[in-house]
């Protein structure tokens, strides 16, 4: 004979995904020295907040780029010598991503926005503003130009009908159950039969 159980968990109810365009431009020197030539860039996005509201997820999120640049401290017989810096940046961003709910599903505030991906589709730095030390062209800003692409799901908690079957006897579980205590007026009666039997001897 089958039962039935009503279950509380999270359901899907749907996905989506959206590009965002991102442009930046950020000074660079000072406080820092100008750039000469860039050794590395690692680019990532971090989503602050996310809420469902009826058809789309609105969200908050940053952008951050961190870049590793030489710089030009003196030169000398054609030996550019300078320490190497790094400058990280932080681009707020934010806007909302449509939602397209799964078949018999629909999207309502009361769900729950998750963040699935975020990654940096591709970006184009332009260096600019220009100097010059000793004969070496350096740059003192960056304009960032950088697309984002961000996939949402929603989800409800919904109550779930399932079947069980009932748990299968097993003989064995007999045996593992635990004998009654002695009743304590069993325990006094036999102590007053020992008593009895020391006074008789």
């Amino acid at each position: 004979m089958k039962y039935k159980k009503t279950l509380q968990v999270p359901v899907i109810v749907g996905e989506g995904e959206a590009q965002f365009f991102i442009e930046k431009d950020t000074c660079i020197a000072p406080p820092s020295p100008p750039v000469y030539t860039v050794k590395s860039i690692k680019k990532w996005v971090e989503v602050c907040t996310a809420k469902a509201i009826k058809g789309k997820v609105i969200f908050n999120a940053y952008l951050w780029k961190t870049v590793v640049y030489t710089t030009v401290e003196h030169v000398h017989n054609g030996t550019v010598n300078g320490p190497v810096y790094h400058s990280t940046f932080k681009v707020p961003f934010g806007g909302f991503v449509e939602m397209c709910p799964y078949p018999g599903e629909k999207i309502c505030e009361d769900a729950k926005a998750e963040l699935l991906e975020a990654d940096v589709e591709g970006s184009k730095e332009i260096w600019h503003d220009e100097d010059c030390i000793d004969g070496i062209t350096v740059f003192n800003k960056l304009l960032e130009k950088t697309v984002v692409r961000l996939k949402f799901k929603v989800t409800t908690i919904q109550h779930v009908e399932v079947e069980t079957f009932p748990k299968p006897y097993c003989p064995a579980q007999d045996k593992c159950i635990a004998k009654p205590e002695k009743d304590c007026r069993d325990i006094e009666k036999s102590l007053q039969n020992f008593d009895e039997d020391e006074e008789q001897e």
